[in-house]
């Protein structure tokens, strides 16, 4: 997996506490904790998303019916 850099502007007190929050739940670094952070965030977000998109099938709402051709197509789009 390469690594990417990427530079980021946050207001000094949120600094300052993500340092101490890192800090003292043994991340070793900042970075390490905002990594972490979006992991879980991103994760979470399509998590939820899928749960929904679930419900909404069983519902039968929003449903598109495609063939078997059109969804083995489908699929191999996304």
């Amino acid at each position: 997996m390469a690594l990417k850099q990427i530079s980021m502007s946050m207001p000094e007190n949120l600094l300052k506490a993500s340092k101490e929050y890192s800090e003292e739940h043994g991340y070793r670094s900042i970075q390490e904790f905002m990594v972490e952070l979006l992991r879980n965030k991103v994760m979470m977000e399509n998590i939820q998303r899928y749960k929904e998109i679930e419900r909404n099938m069983a519902k039968g709402k929003s449903v598109k019916k495609l063939s078997q051709k059109d969804a083995v197509s489908y699929l191999k789009n996304l």
